[in-house]
């Protein structure tokens, strides 16, 4: 099995090369993910791609029974080996946040997430009263938590945690994010919690950055 990853993930490759062509200077870059058998992980997409579909992103890199959610929403889809991925989730979204379950029974597994290095603009509603909202950025490399990043809509007290790690940072008004967040900064491929205090939900819209991406992700690697 291990022999048959490297000949996949070039023909994944190939694949959204042939999609951007006609952008010479654009970057296939990948993730290499593990889960363990039974586990539930807490994933976002980095890259773009020129089809969302569950399909299409996630590919049979998954054995019978294995799910995928998204954290918000609810909605799930289930793989079935010689079919594919079947339920309400049928597409994926920028800057949403989606559990992955491996099924217990399934063993240890590596999966990739590839796609090309063009963050993407997403918005999500962060719901206040003290809701929890999963999201993740649409970035091949770390972001800086700073109050910017969600357009100064932050109250005093809201949090930010990374859902698997549980690594987070509390808002204090007059000063910023404060916690380990800060050190590490939102992470490719991490889902993160928002919980909101504030009395009222507010929009919040994001806006990639670019510049030094490409450059980081070829510098780690994990780039075609």
């Amino acid at each position: 099995m291990k022999k048959l990853i490297l000949p996949l993930l070039l023909l994944v490759a190939i694949g959204m090369l042939a999609a951007v062509e006609s952008d010479p200077s654009a970057v296939v870059g990948y993730f290499k993910k593990t889960i363990g058998d039974g586990v539930y992980q807490a994933i976002a997409l980095p890259f773009d791609y020129p089809d969302l579909s569950v399909g299409a992103v996630l590919g049979d890199q998954f054995a019978e029974g294995d799910e995928a959610t998204d954290i918000n929403s609810g909605f799930g889809t289930t793989y079935y080996s010689g079919f594919g991925w079947d339920g309400d989730l049928t597409t994926l979204a920028y800057g949403a946040g989606y559990y992955i379950h491996r099924a217990t029974g399934n063993g240890v597994a590596n999966y990739y997430l590839l796609g090309t290095v063009d963050p993407n603009a997403f918005t999500v509603t962060i719901y206040g009263n003290g809701a929890y909202t999963a999201f993740g950025l649409d970035e091949a490399a770390p972001v800086a938590l700073t109050d910017a990043l969600f357009g100064t809509n932050e109250t005093e007290g809201d949090g930010i945690t990374e859902i698997d790690t549980g690594l987070g940072a509390t808002y204090y008004a007059g000063y910023g994010w404060d916690g380990d967040l800060v050190a590490t900064g939102i992470a490719p491929t991490f889902a993160y919690y928002y919980n909101c205090v504030g009395a009222s939900n507010f929009v919040w819209t994001y806006t990639p950055t670019r510049g030094a991406v490409t450059q980081t992700l070829m510098s780690t690697g994990n780039s075609k």
